[in-house]
């Protein structure tokens, strides 16, 4: 589904002139039916079915006109017609099919009953040419081909997609013109298809024509809060659809039954509806047109609303007072020919179209035959030139060099035809579109300076500078998405009361998208709001802006231009619309360069800002190894950003006392590297030869708790080493297992205890174990963070509690730097080329 939509948007314009070509092509030949072919055959008379008694009728003469020629033929009122070229007939529709066959200017050989004697007369046939189907396919014709231009301005516009769909409803209700005059209820029941197709298309154009000029004056040139919602629209549509498959049920069910009599009331009735529908219309294009403020706003709708009304009088006059004031159509058609004046309905748009740029047509229209009118005849004029400079010259120096002549003086002619072509439109432009020009000069200096500007703040404010000062708009605003957010934010603005306008971006990138497969060139205007903006379609509207255009870079919306109406009242339309989309994509440019550039430099500067904290950090940790009799230590801290959350540390007491620290601060980064910062300091201070790991760990538990955000907590490990008593205490605050490796067997201690942070004090206290271990020569004790055993390689493989402890086996011999580089070996040969995914920490202490 999305493919198809995708493809018929790319293709919008191709398939709206082939609909437009089929549909005017078929309204041109319903009009040569309506006066060529299909035309009713005309006696002058009427025919009547009277009833003679109760299980008879006959079909007698009124109205017969005096001087007619049916009064020639010695018919009076109250004469019985019989026949006709000596066919029967039941009612007077069967009369009729049988008369439409005769040729105008031939005779009809009538059989009547004049009082009580049968009598055979000869009768003149005239033809009927009907007035008001010919005004209804004029009306339709006409229609459409201003339906036509109006769409291909913009053929995602609700209003000219309104104004289109009447065009092609009028075209649709004139189909049943293809339906012979003379086809019997005999034939039609013998091929019922085509007859059937065409009065389905017909009921659907008849019933839907007057919904849709009621949609249309309903949104257009105001659109009432109503049809924003679904619903309402869904129903304008639905409804025409139902009654136009009850017509034509019911014409069916007539035409089975062969009794066409009955179909005339159901006309009837659809007329009315229409009528009542068409007044409906009427009245609310009188209620928009009050709407309106200014003058320059009702000119164009006042010339619209005139025709509509002479085009109602029109169809009033016609059902009503023409058949009073004449017996009958057939002998008086010219009192019916005031209906020809529908037509003034399509002739009004156009004028206000064109005359006042009603619907963006008349300037795409007017550029289009001036532009192109200046470069045929200055072409013209130059290729007389050459034709003149050809003859004289080959007329004095002969015609052997004529073809060398005239090559020659074609490439000079198309060196200099563009260049004067280019020269001479500007001359037009400023000549006839003196705004235009004076936008055009205004926007094409600040294209050339934009680029030579630096910084976000300068770029923005000669944006404003431009808009507001140079093209003079009292409405203006800029905005501009969020570095982290979907929602563009209001940043410079004139005549915007809510200077905090937010608007998200979520409506807006499908509106986009769609609009972009029809056009490189993507403007939003008003009428678009309430689609692309569903939130604050309203408050952008009562704002005063008519004109969005978003600022991309390829397919990615990095801000929005809102533009009021420009100095002289008008919209933004055509040509002026191209400039502005030429200079947002320039500014959107410059704009994406300009935060890449602040980006970058904030970039550099966190580098920076991070390398000296990585340097920081690194001269907090020990600088040289305490010298501790009978011990061996190694420490290393690799972080996996600049900065870590990891921390180790070795706490001389004593001459024969060691703390040995092992933290990690959950998460990785800046955050987590300030919080091992205040660690370490609160560590240190805390640490004496008086007090137990233990005792220790509580109190910086309650110190940290209060300090520390309610997600964030600290594993730690921390041991005393007594060379003198030859024991090691240690605690688990919720840190990796501490692993000793004693004669080739490695012991996994892990003691009890929560991270520090996570808990006030009872809890904490309660599962903290303290433990006490003998310090035995050539044992290893191996504290590390969870950097180490959960390094991963590319297939997501864990390192692994295991390979650390068969690293540590049977090392007695090697000193503790030598392990700790066998360590980092194994690791950076198990991980390859896989980033590190956290810090990674570990101390070595082997007894000696």
């Amino acid at each position: 589904m999305e493919k198809a939509k995708e493809l018929y948007l790319k293709n919008i314009s191709k398939i709206i002139i082939a609909v437009s070509v089929i549909f005017i092509l078929t309204a041109i030949i319903e009009l040569y039916f309506s006066l060529a072919v299909n035309i009713q055959s005309n006696d002058e008379c009427l025919w009547v079915q009277k009833e003679i008694s109760q299980d008879s009728s006959a079909i007698v003469f009124e109205s017969v006109k005096v001087g007619g020629v049916t009064w020639n033929a010695g018919i009076r009122n109250d004469d019985e017609l019989l026949e006709i070229n000596n066919q029967p007939f039941s009612n007077p529709s069967g009369a009729q099919l049988i008369l439409n066959k005769v040729q105008s200017g031939q005779y009809a050989d009538y059989t009547i009953k004049k009082a009580g004697k049968i009598i055979h007369t000869k009768v003149y046939v005239k033809k009927l040419i009907q007035v008001g189907s010919v005004a209804n396919i004029l009306l339709a014709l006409m229609q459409m081909l201003i339906g036509f231009i109006v769409l291909m301005s913009k053929p995602n516009g609700r209003v000219q997609k309104l104004f289109y769909g009447i065009g092609i409803a009028l075209v649709l209700g004139s189909v049943g013109m293809f339906i012979p005059n003379t086809i019997t209820p005999k034939l039609i029941l013998q091929n019922p298809y085509p007859y059937a197709a065409a009065i389905l298309l017909g009921s659907l154009g008849v019933c839907s024509s007057p919904f849709l000029f009621l949609s249309l004056f309903w949104t257009f040139p105001k659109p009432f809060k109503f049809m924003e919602r679904k619903w309402v629209r869904r129903l304008l549509f639905i409804i025409p659809v139902v009654l136009a498959l009850l017509f034509f049920a019911a014409i069916v069910k007539l035409t089975r039954e062969g009794n066409f009599a009955g179909i005339s009331p159901l006309n009837k009735y659809l007329g009315i509806m229409s009528s009542v529908l068409e007044i409906t219309a009427f009245i609310s294009l009188v209620i928009n047109y009050r709407r309106l403020k200014t003058k320059e706003e009702k000119k164009p709708i006042l010339i619209i609303l005139i025709a509509f009304a002479i085009a109602i009088i029109a169809v009033l006059y016609t059902a009503t007072i023409a058949p009073i004031i004449s017996d009958t159509i057939f002998n008086s058609p010219q009192y019916y020919t005031p209906i020809i004046l529908i037509i003034l309905v399509p002739i009004g748009f156009a004028y206000s179209i064109f005359k006042y740029q009603l619907m963006d047509v008349s300037v795409v229209i007017k550029n289009t035959l001036m532009y192109g009118t200046a470069t045929v005849a200055l072409a013209a004029i130059y290729f007389l030139i050459i034709y003149v400079l050809g003859t004289s010259i080959s007329a004095a120096i002969g015609t052997q060099f004529q073809t060398i002549i005239a090559g020659s003086i074609f490439i000079v002619f198309a060196l200099v035809f563009q260049s004067t072509k280019d020269k001479f439109q500007d001359f037009l432009t400023a000549r006839f579109y003196p705004e235009q020009f004076a936008y055009q000069k205004v926007l094409l200096r600040f294209s050339n300076d934009i680029s030579t500007l630096v910084g976000l703040d300068n770029i923005l404010d000669s944006m404003k500078s431009t808009f507001v000062e140079a093209l003079k708009i009292n409405r203006f605003g800029i905005l501009i998405r969020g570095k982290k957010d979907e929602e563009f934010h209001l940043i410079r603005n004139v005549g915007i009361v809510h200077e905090d306008l937010i608007i998200n971006s979520g409506s807006l990138q499908q509106v986009i998208e769609r609009k972009s497969l029809i056009s490189e060139k993507v403007v939003i205007e008003q009428n678009e709001f309430a689609a692309a903006f569903p939130e604050i379609s309203n408050q952008l509207i009562e704002e005063g802006i008519f004109t969005i255009i978003p600022l991309m870079i390829k397919s990615k919306i990095i801000g929005l231009l809102l533009f009021g109406l420009k100095h002289s009242g008008s919209q933004f339309a055509g040509k002026d619309l191209e400039l502005l989309n030429a200079t947002a994509n320039q500014a959107a440019i410059s704009i994406e360069n300009a935060r890449l550039y602040e980006s970058e430099a904030e970039k550099l500067k966190m580098e920076r800002d991070l390398s000296l904290a990585r340097r920081i950090q690194q001269g907090l940790l020990p600088k040289c190894i305490p010298n501790i009799s009978g011990l061996d230590i190694c420490g290393e801290m690799i972080p996996a950003m600049q900065v870590g959350g990891d921390y180790y540390d070795l706490i001389p007491v004593s001459d024969t006392k060691l703390f040995v620290v092992v933290g990690d601060v959950s998460g990785k980064g800046l955050s987590a590297s300030l919080y091992m910062t205040k660690l370490q300091t609160m560590i240190q201070f805390s640490c004496s030869s008086d007090k137990s790991p233990k005792e220790i760990l509580i109190e910086l538990n309650k110190k940290f708790y209060d300090s520390i955000e309610r997600n964030s907590f600290v594993t730690i490990t921390l041991a005393l080493f007594d060379t003198e008593k030859r024991i090691v205490t240690f605690c688990r605050a919720g840190h990796m297992p501490l692993l000793i490796a004693t004669n080739g067997s490695i012991h996994s201690y892990r003691t009890q205890g929560i991270g520090v942070g996570l808990e006030k004090g009872i809890i904490f206290e309660k599962t903290l174990i303290e433990e006490e271990v003998p310090l035995n020569s050539g044992q290893i004790y191996a504290f590390f963070s969870d950097g180490i055993t959960e390094a991963m390689n590319n297939n997501l493989d864990l390192f692994g509690e295991e390979k650390l402890s068969d690293i540590l086996k049977n090392k007695t011999q090697k000193t503790s730097n030598e392990i700790m580089s066998e360590i980092w070996r194994s690791l950076n040969n198990f991980r390859g080329d896989a980033e590190q995914n956290d810090d990674m920490t570990m101390v070595i202490v082997k007894v000696a």
